[in-house]
């Protein structure tokens, strides 16, 4: 299985409502999965915020409950305060080594596009991660996103041309674009312009030739 961060957890104190734990610095959370009871947890706000920060959605982490059991989990959904971004409650999603799992994995770009470089393209990244389906220990950290085959200004790589590790099933849609190279805003307006200024003029030269046949 991929590296996995430690996590300290206790079991919930459930004499104190959610809002009161937040209040000393507590953040509720559970974890669940198939064939395991729900369990209802509680973490330190300082810890849980280091931890949600390096795991993200597509790393492994090791609870351990009490300093007792352990668990490997992933993160499936993290609430936080709109205004204040500090973490409400986390759920986590207890794997199984024998159990395929569904997960999202970042994308990550490598080298360097010509059509940028060289062609006064603009890359633009359309997708930050795809959704996949693997066993625990198949769960890549991230997908690498060659980009060095990007030689002309519209080129694009789309999700069914990423190269994924064996063992890994992609779900995001294969014909989604990950990242394209478009025009620069100002060669698009440039060629607008000069569109425009051959359609003014075409109509300009039908109107002279309309009014010198009147005259005649």
């Amino acid at each position: 299985m991929p590296t996995q961060i430690p996590l300290s957890a206790q079991p919930r104190d459930e004499t104190k409502t959610p809002r009161a734990l937040r209040r000393e610095g507590i953040v509720p959370g559970v974890l669940y999965g198939r064939r395991f009871q729900p369990t209802k947890l509680q973490f330190s706000q300082q810890v849980l915020a280091r931890v949600v920060s390096r795991a993200g959605y597509s790393h492994f982490v090791s609870v351990d409950v009490g300093g007792g059991e352990q668990h490997q989990a992933l993160f499936r959904e993290v609430q936080r305060d709109p205004v204040s971004g500090n973490l409400l409650h986390v759920d986590l999603y207890r794997v199984l080594a024998d159990e395929k799992l569904r997960s999202t994995v970042p994308l990550l770009l490598i080298g360097e596009a010509p059509a940028v470089t060289e062609g006064g393209g603009v890359l633009v990244q359309q997708l930050d991660y795809v959704e996949v389906e693997c066993f625990p220990s198949d769960l890549p950290d991230v997908i690498e996103v060659d980009i060095s085959g990007l030689v002309h200004l519209h080129a694009h790589i789309a999700v069914s041309d990423l190269t994924v590790p064996e063992g890994v099933d992609v779900l995001t849609d294969g014909d989604a674009v990950v990242v394209q190279v478009s025009v620069p805003r100002a060669a698009v307006e440039e060629e607008v312009a000069e569109e425009e200024r051959v359609v003014e003029e075409a109509a300009e030269a039908e109107a002279e030739a309309d009014a010198e046949e009147g005259e005649a």
